[in-house]
């Protein structure tokens, strides 16, 4: 009940400005490759 009743208050603030909302931070996927692909570049 309160981890519920903090959200809505975090969630609250955000919509008021008071607060920054998070921002989603990409995060880099390391392609697997073949080292016949690698050598062909």
């Amino acid at each position: 009940m309160k981890a519920r009743l903090r959200e809505m208050c975090w969630k609250l603030a955000v919509t008021l400005g008071l607060v920054e909302p998070p921002r989603m931070q990409p995060i880099p996927i390391r392609a697997e490759r073949d080292p016949a692909a690698q050598r062909r570049r």
